[in-house]
Order: structure tokens, then sequence, then C-alpha cells
């Protein structure tokens, strides 16, 4: 059976090992875990994933607001 992963398959792994760990997956684990991943699917789903979570220095965003 082959499986069928898309970008949001990889966005949603990144998500959640982050949410869960505080680490964010490393190339090579993302291409093991998704394993036959159209090369394309998976960086699109990193690139989403760094979108939403990662400043536009490259660290994690903090949303917490003080005051």
């Amino acid at each position: 059976m082959v499986k069928s992963w898309s970008c949001w398959s990889v966005y949603e792994y990144m998500k959640r090992r982050f949410v869960c760990t505080g680490q964010v997956p490393t190339h090579d684990e993302l291409e093991t875990e998704f394993e036959g991943i159209d090369p394309s699917e998976l960086l699109e789903g990193i690139a989403e994933f760094e979108s939403v979570i990662c400043d536009s220095r490259g660290g994690v965003r903090n949303e917490t607001k003080v005051g």
C-alpha cells in the first residue's frame, strides 16, 4: 500500500511534534517519516509550518502579551 502524503501531512506532523516536545523536527526526520513523499510537498509543508510558527529571524514566535 502506497501512502498518499501531502504538504498538510507534513505541516500537521511538525506542529504536533513541536507542541508535544518544543522541538522542530529535522529535515532528515521528516524524510524518514514521510518516505516516498514528493519533495515539493515536503518543502511546502515545511514552509507552511515556518510561516505560522517562526518569526522573520527564524526563531519561534512568542505571541504572549504581558500587561
